[in-house]
């Protein structure tokens, strides 16, 4: 073999080079996955960093949020406790002008059941005279000054108790006073309502003066020189600037340092403020609520902390998915359910959080329920009077006399806020749609009827035909409509697209009528109602066959397609006519229509409001109990006008004995006395006293009070406030 020189270098040449390649090509490739992890680990930092900062603001906006909602609900309380004190403080101002009339301090202070404690009354030069119960009070301090006439001022006794006392000038000279037991006022009142760990209720006036505090020793000094007197070594920067916004008379929530009072290492802290101002005439109070941060703040983060590991967990769910998704293309189904799960804890996340947003709203609903009861029943027992009054007001005066115009325009402003209060009464404990009360068949077909011609379309008429006259309904209204609007829905949903009409009819039946439908069950129709209410709702819908007829009542079932009825509607029309004492049933034509009937009994007819001649007036003897003296002294005078025997108690001993020695003709008594019930005092004396006529006051009419007169428990019932005009009434409809 020949070689040639050039040729070898050449293949050496080629050799070299394609070593060279290979030896770059595998650094490159070595190169190549060195820098893919760092590249790779540099990516993730990079998402991780923005899911760090995704997660941190939202964070911030998660705190934010609960912590205002958390200020919001620690504001309304300070709110209704300003409220419910205002009322307390102007009702002690009023009963101090009351007292100023009556002059029988002693049967005042019996019985009230609330925190006045002492009445007397005071010289020019501050000595005490008169005193009810002998409590020895001074070191007088001024709190507020409301007027010339009127001012309140703080006491304390001789073992260093507070006491607040109402001040009020007699035209004769002196003051008369009454004593509220302000520690046990603020113990049972104020004090009893936690807030957080540390948190407390204090109170203030307008100048910054400590009226009431959890700690004893903060009473009667001022907030902020007070305690710089006590504390010398302390810093009140940061509550100096607090105490003047409150002392501004506006209410709000401010975040500020200062100590915990109660606790002997008074280490600096930092509280929340929520104030709101108690008007006391042209002055106010400031009740503020405190509450230490952390008390609001650690339980949210605590709560993050869940929620951060719950996210933490589908962070790791969907990095791992990522992965998954990279290395094995074929499971995308898999991958499609974990997102979709993450998707439904997102979602149920939510919820929680729309719940406990409900859940807030529900605990202040139920706050403001309670309290509505409260000043309802209050408002009746102020109203008693003032109508009692001015009917004597209106008897004393000729009716051409402008006195006699201005007592008519104080009775039927008085008339008016009755209503209003019953309106009230309605929010009380008891569930609106439970409380039964007497509503005017007419009145109720014609709302219900303008309420249906708005949810009919164009191609439905809907034809009305209410032949009723002044027949009541014992029942709830809004019960009542959910009815008839129901059972006009689904006629309409029959009815579909086609030209069609709703015909309502409402007419009065005889009970003995109803033996004769074959539809009803004999055994099942009251013999406690004589007459009833019939009400046809007429459609000519697509109809229903039998066998959907018979089950058209049972929870649950539905002619309509799923997702479009759930099969309640007329399982709870039913229940709701059933609970009212009636009967429903319905008659049905394939092609034809539907035609449903509903039976309600007719209430008895109350009381009318003419005014009564003297011929009714006969020589009866009444006795009045309720526990209200006012309304005691207004009644008695009214009576002792129409020369009629009448006697007033405030106690069930005193009742008895009444009973025992006066054998009256008609008892007269609240439905609340000493915190007992009206309805069993009258069954507990029905044996006793069989021809006496027994009648209950009340706030409101129920369905167990109309059920009491059913059993012959009581004779009749009238709403408060009452006069005597409408007892005598009632007297006169129990004995006709």
């Amino acid at each position: 073999m020949i070689k040639c020189c050039t040729c070898s270098e050449k293949y050496y040449n080629i050799r070299v080079v394609t070593s060279q390649w290979e030896t770059n090509k595998g650094r490159g490739e070595k190169m190549e996955k060195r820098w893919i992890k760092p590249v790779s680990g540099i990516l993730l930092l990079i998402v991780l960093a923005c899911i760090l900062g995704a997660g941190c603001a939202i964070w911030d906006d998660y705190r934010d949020e609960i912590m205002d909602n958390q200020k919001q609900q620690l504001l309304l309380t300070s709110e209704i406790l300003a409220e419910s004190m205002e009322l307390s403080l102007n009702e002690y101002r009023s009963n101090l002008a009351f007292l100023e009339e009556i002059h029988d301090y002693k049967a005042y202070l019996e019985t009230k059941n609330g925190f006045e404690c002492e009445l007397f009354r005071e010289d020019e030069e501050g000595t005490m005279k008169d005193q009810v119960y002998g409590l020895n009070l001074g070191n007088p301090v001024l709190i507020t000054k409301i007027d010339e006439k009127e001012s309140i001022f703080q006491y304390e006794d001789r073992q260093g108790r507070k006491y607040l006392v109402f001040k009020r000038r007699l035209d004769a000279g002196g003051y008369l006073c009454l004593a509220v037991d302000e520690e046990r006022y603020y113990r049972q009142l104020v004090q009893g309502i936690r807030i957080g760990t540390n948190g407390y209720i204090m109170v203030k006036n307008s100048e910054g003066l400590i009226l009431m505090h959890p700690v004893p020793e903060q009473w009667g000094i001022h907030v902020i020189a007070g305690r710089e007197k006590l504390y010398p070594e302390l810093d009140f920067t940061s509550l100096k600037a607090m105490v003047e916004e409150q002392c501004s008379g506006k209410k709000g929530i401010t975040e500020y340092y200062s100590y915990w009072w109660a606790s002997p290492k008074l280490s600096r802290v930092k509280k929340i403020s929520a104030y709101a101002p108690v008007q006391v005439a042209g002055d106010f109070w400031v009740i503020s609520s405190v509450v230490d941060y952390d008390d609001f703040c650690s339980p949210v983060e605590a709560g993050f902390r869940k929620v951060s590991l719950l996210f933490i967990g589908a962070l790791a769910a969907f990095v791992m998915l990522i992965a998954a998704v990279g290395k094995l293309l074929f499971e995308r189904g898999k991958a499609r359910e974990e997102i979709t799960a993450l998707r439904e804890m997102n979602e149920k996340l939510e919820e929680i959080h729309q719940g406990e947003e409900m859940l807030a709203h529900q605990q202040r609903l139920q706050v403001m329920g309670t309290m509505t009861g409260g000043i309802a029943h209050e408002f009746n027992n102020f109203l008693t009077p003032i109508m009692g009054h001015a009917e004597l007001l209106m008897m004393e005066f000729p009716e051409e006399s402008d006195a006699y115009d201005s007592a008519r325009e104080i009775y039927e402003a008085s008339e008016k806020a009755k209503d209003v209060v019953r309106q009230i009464a309605s929010l009380s404990r008891k569930n609106v749609e439970t409380i039964y009360k007497s509503i005017p068949a007419k009145k109720l077909c014609t709302r219900v009827l303008k309420m249906a011609e708005s949810i009919c379309p164009a191609n439905v008429r809907l034809e009305g035909d209410v032949r009723l006259h002044e027949e009541c309904i014992l029942g709830n209204g809004t019960q009542m409509n959910q009815v008839i609007l129901n059972i006009c829905v689904n006629a309409v949903h029959a009815i579909g697209k086609k030209e069609g009409y709703i015909h309502f009819t409402a007419d009065t039946i005889a009970r003995e009528e109803l033996f004769g439908i074959p539809d009803l069950e004999t055994s099942k129709i009251s013999r406690e109602w004589e007459q009833y209410i019939q009400i046809d709702i007429e459609d000519n819908g697509c109809g229903m066959d039998k066998d959907t007829l018979r089950q058209i009542f049972i929870p649950f079932f539905t002619t309509k397609k799923a997702g479009e009825g759930t099969g309640l509607g007329l399982a709870l029309a039913e229940q709701i006519i059933t609970s009212h004492k009636g009967y429903m049933y319905a008659e049905s034509t394939p092609g034809e229509g539907t035609v449903f009937h509903i039976f309600l009994p007719v209430l008895e007819e109350g009381a009318d409001r003419e005014n009564i001649s003297q011929s009714q007036r006969e020589k009866l003897k009444i006795v009045i109990a309720d526990d209200n003296a006012k309304i005691l002294q207004m009644l008695g005078k009214n009576f002792s006008r129409l020369d009629l025997q009448v006697f007033t108690c405030r106690e069930r001993k005193e009742l008895h004995r009444l009973l025992e020695e006066e054998n009256p003709d008609v008892l007269v008594i609240d439905e609340r006395i000493e915190d007992g019930s009206g309805v069993e005092f009258c069954m507990s004396v029905q044996g006793k006293y069989p021809d006496m006529i027994k009648i209950i006051m009340v706030d409101c009419f129920t369905k167990d009070i109309v059920e009491a007169k059913q059993k012959k428990v009581i004779d009749g019932y009238l709403a408060k406030p009452v006069s005597d005009t409408a007892i005598l009434e009632t007297v006169r409809n129990c004995r006709s």
